[in-house]
């Protein structure tokens, strides 16, 4: 009986399933068949609506029986109205398709938004840009193997990444051409850099999570800012869906290298955030005891796995008015390196390089990792509507650095045989904060059936804060002691005890605000009732101020009576002296303060055809930039003022061969201004490697001509194939030339060419599919040598040399191997990548450069969706071929580093 009752309720139910009343179908393009997702269906004169998924289906349930009107909207499509009648106990079925449309301004929409952080509306965005664009979408992050926006970039066309001294991929090099030369964007807007020297931001600070899209712009237009000579990345931060979303992200991981050795740590509690003399003031004489002792004793420890915690909250409210999206992420990642470092000197007995110092160095490096952002955007009416987005970012990083360094030449003697020579230990340990905040709050305002007008107003603040960076050098002598009175015949080794030489405290606080207004005002209008005409003109303008503190102390060992320097047994036993009871007068360079004032203008116009679209505009860029010293230098610059204007042409044709293609053309002017510290004449070291530059005040800014052409395919929704070439023609190029031991200084290096092919493509085959990119760079520039020909006794000190540009990669190769389950519910994707040879600084004899030589990378991601549709597990698995980072001088290796491979587990929800 309980079984026939129990077969009753399931027919009953089944039944009631199949006899709902409501309109169900799917919505497509009506020129390439395509799904569109995120469309927006509408019952008229109710509140009943509901948007298409990923396949461009929908389903309106629950209606009462009668006659309905249906209107489906999407953005850059006609609207389309259909009248459907409904009967009891059916499901109306109906398949639209919308054709591509453009429309005179009538309503501000919150609307009909393309979906980036899907796949295909990714491809939409780059086959209906103007410009050149390539887009990585939201749920391409989520499934690579990747956490944050440095390591997604690195798997784009025409895109590596250069690694910050943390052994992180920090900075994106576009299309061979150095950070120095792109600029970085939130929601559209410059933001400013909380790095100490450059104007440029570390991507490595900003979660993959937050995102909801990732834009490279590899054209520009005039509306866009003119400093972008490689391209421009925008960061598109996750905007407030149409419907609630919820998402919750958890993972653990480990970083491969200290399976091997251990991690190095030290105590953070008796680090001083402000330097003696902010503390006391000017006249204060430091003393021994104002220095701490516990963040120079070094601990071996076992790090804690590597932890991330992402959480997204978005929805409508008040009748789908106000908009709302939150979402914030926490990373705690323990990383690591091992290498060798042979610092190369100029032999002018050779007439070329020849190693000075062997150097092997172990880093262990903590970063915490937070953002959260905040998106609102209020539809008043039809005409009007504002938008605020707040995006704030902290990064804390700890390294430890131990570095042993062994001198060939020189230095107490030099080495006399194998095995022999003074070996010099430098301790280090440093933190710092690094804050970003960029607030925009923007309108955008229907003044007539052609007339938009908007704005924006943007203030953006970064810091950095690197207290009490601590450097320890001890150092000994190993020599040869011979049991016979032949200097040449057998002996052994004996060793000095390590004696304390001195500690270096350095204290550095830099701080960047930018205060933008921006002003745009477009025009619509059709042409014989078929064609757009649209003239654009706006107005920017940006005051941004940068001031940078260093106080650094020297402490000197205190020695016996007979001037003896004392043994180092440990840094709680060591006794020394303040040598500099004021701080170092050379460092008062350090301290300096820094504006920059930009204002331009620009008008461009674009009439689009049936198959043609042309583009073309002006911008106008005034820049007034300048430094000047806090303290006077009686001896050097104490500061410059630098003011020019550039005129910005730019043109784009763009024509579509059919419905899923386009052939473009694209020419602009662009500029790369000095990064900030660039034009200041100090010596300053690195907070995160053991190097350290030089400004030069002399610097010019970089302008160059770029060319553009690219065949783009859209075959199916998430499936592209695109093929270009670009050429570039710079003047003034910035690259940062070797002047001594471990230090570099920017110079301009006359005029350069860069050109180069693109390729990329996705394709699947049904569950299977492949993606990948290939780039390929050349470039041409002249530098001065030094020239030696040893056999003739002949010397130039100034000869050309041919060379290709600094960070340029001749082949970049991108190939990954999908898999996409669907019955299953299952990706998996496996991805290799191929960088190749690269000069990475610039030596002064002619026929020597370092060149960073290639490498190949492995790695793997996979996630599987749970029985509970709304949780899915996943795996991400880098660095598996463990390639190391290698420099040389033509055979001479100068530095190899090891980084080993890192994996992450997770768990994610989904509502």
């Amino acid at each position: 009986m309980k079984s026939i009752v129990f077969i009753l309720m399931l027919l009953s139910s089944n039944l009631f399933s199949f006899s709902q009343t409501g309109i169900s179908g799917k919505i497509t393009n009506a020129n390439t068949g395509s799904p569109l997702s995120g469309a927006v269906l509408a019952l008229n004169h109710t509140s009943i609506q509901t948007i298409s998924n990923n396949k461009g289906l929908f389903v309106l349930n629950n209606l009462t029986p009668g006659e309905y009107t249906l209107t489906a909207e999407y953005i850059g499509f006609a609207t389309k109205t259909i009248q459907i009648k409904v009967s009891i106990n059916e499901m109306g079925k109906v398949d639209i398709t919308l054709d591509q449309k453009i429309e005179q301004l009538q309503t501000v929409s919150i609307f009909s938004k393309i979906n980036q952080q899907e796949e295909s509306g990714a491809r939409q965005r780059e086959r209906k840009a103007t410009n050149i664009i390539n887009v990585i979408s939201a749920q391409a992050m989520e499934r690579s193997p990747d956490i944050n926006a440095a390591n997604v970039l690195q798997r784009m066309s025409g895109v590596t990444i250069d690694r910050n001294g943390g052994g992180d991929e920090a900075y994106p090099i576009i299309r061979g051409l150095d950070p120095r030369y792109n600029n970085t964007l939130i929601d559209g807007i410059k933001i400013t850099s909380p790095d100490d020297k450059s104007r440029y931001v570390p991507l490595n600070l900003v979660p993959s999570d937050l995102l909801g899209s990732i834009e490279v712009q590899k054209s520009l237009l005039p509306e866009m800012e003119g400093d972008a000579i490689g391209g421009t990345v925008n960061l598109v931060m996750k905007d407030a869906p149409e419907k609630e979303t919820i998402k919750i992200l958890g993972s653990i991981g480990y970083s491969g290298i200290f399976f091997d050795r251990k991690f190095t740590s030290f105590s953070k509690a008796d680090i001083q955030q402000k330097s003696v003399i902010e503390k006391n003031g000017n006249t204060y004489t430091a003393q021994p005891g104002d220095f701490s002792r516990s963040n120079l004793d070094f601990k071996e420890t076992t790090p804690m796995p590597n932890t991330v915690l992402a959480v997204a909250y978005g929805n409508r409210f008040f009748n789908k008015k106000l908009g709302m999206m939150v979402a914030g992420n926490y990373q705690n990642q323990y990383y690591g390196s091992n290498s060798i470092f042979n610092q190369a000197a100029p032999d002018i007995r050779s007439g070329q390089p020849t190693i000075s110092n062997y150097a092997t160095r172990n880093f262990s490096t903590q970063q915490m990792n937070s953002g959260v952002t905040l998106h609102l955007d209020y539809n008043f009416n039809e005409h009007n509507k504002l938008i605020l987005t707040n995006t704030f970012l902290y990064s804390y990083l700890a390294q430890a650095r131990t570095i042993i360094d062994t001198a060939i030449l020189g230095g107490n003697g030099g080495r006399t045989v194998p095995g022999t020579g003074p070996i010099g230990t430098d301790y280090t340990s440093t933190t710092n904060q690094q804050l970003l905040e960029n607030i925009k709050l923007e309108g955008k305002h229907i003044l007539s059936s052609h007339f938009l007008f908007d704005w924006i107003g943007v203030f953006s603040y970064a810091s950095k804060r690197a207290p009490d960076m601590a450097d320890l050098y001890i150092n000994k002598k190993i020599d040869t002691l011979h049991t016979l009175n032949d200097s040449k015949g057998p002996y052994t080794f004996i060793s000095t005890p390590n004696y304390f030489d001195d500690i270096s405290r350095i204290w550095q606080h830099n701080e960047d605000k930018d205060y933008d207004l921006i002003t745009n005002l477009t025009y619509k209008s059709k042409l014989k009732n078929k064609y757009l005409f649209e003239l654009k003109t706006g107005t920017l303008y940006r005051h941004k101020t940068r001031f940078n503190i260093q106080d650094e102390y020297i402490l000197r060992p205190t020695t016996n009576s007979n001037g003896v320097k004392q043994e180092y047994i440990n840094i709680n036993n060591a006794q020394w002296i303040v040598y500099n009871s004021s701080g170092t007068y050379d460092y008062d360079k350090n301290k300096y303060q820094l504006y920059e004032n930009i204002l331009s203008g620009y008008v461009q116009a674009k009439i689009s055809l049936q198959n043609i679209e042309l583009f073309g505009g002006v911008r106008i860029e005034n820049t007034k930039q300048g430094y000047s010293l806090n303290t006077f230098y009686a001896t050097g610059i104490n500061g410059v003022d630098k003011t020019y204007t550039d005129i910005l042409p730019s043109v784009v044709l763009n024509y579509k061969t059919n419905k899923k293609s386009n052939l473009r053309f694209s020419y602009y002017k662009g500029i790369a201004r000095p990064n900030f510290y660039d034009l200041v004449p100090a010596t300053r070291q690195s907070s995160t490697d053991a190097t350290s530059t030089q400004g030069n005040p002399y610097l010019n800014h970089t302008v160059a001509d770029n060319f553009d052409m690219r065949y783009e395919f859209f075959p199916k929704e998430e499936e592209q194939f695109f093929a270009g070439v670009f050429y570039k023609k710079i003047m003034n190029p910035i690259e940062y030339a070797y002047i001594s031991g471990t230090t570099f200084k920017p110079q301009n290096f006359g005029d350069a060419t860069d050109y180069g092919a693109e390729l990329a493509f996705t394709k699947y085959f049904s569950d299977f599919g492949i993606t990948g990119n290939y780039t390929y760079l050349y470039s041409k520039i002249y530098s001065n040598k030094t020239y030696y020909n040893i056999a003739a006794n002949f010397i130039n000190a100034d000869t050309l040399q041919k060379r290709s540009l600094q960070g340029q990669s001749d082949h970049t190769l991108n190939i990954s191997l999908l898999y996409r389950g669907k019955a299953q519910k299952f990706f998996a994707e496996l991805s290799y990548q191929y960088i190749g040879k690269s000069i990475a600084l610039v030596y002064p004899i002619y026929g020597y450069d370092y060149f960073r030589e290639p490498q190949s990378n492995l790695a793997f991601s996979a996630e599987k969706q749970l029985r509970n549709k709304h949780f899915s597990i996943f795996g991400k698995f880098n660095n598996l071929l463990n390639t190391a980072t290698k420099n040389q001088i033509n055979n001479l290796l100068t530095a190899s580093e090891i980084t080993k491979f890192n994996f992450s587990l997770g768990l994610r929800y989904t509502n």
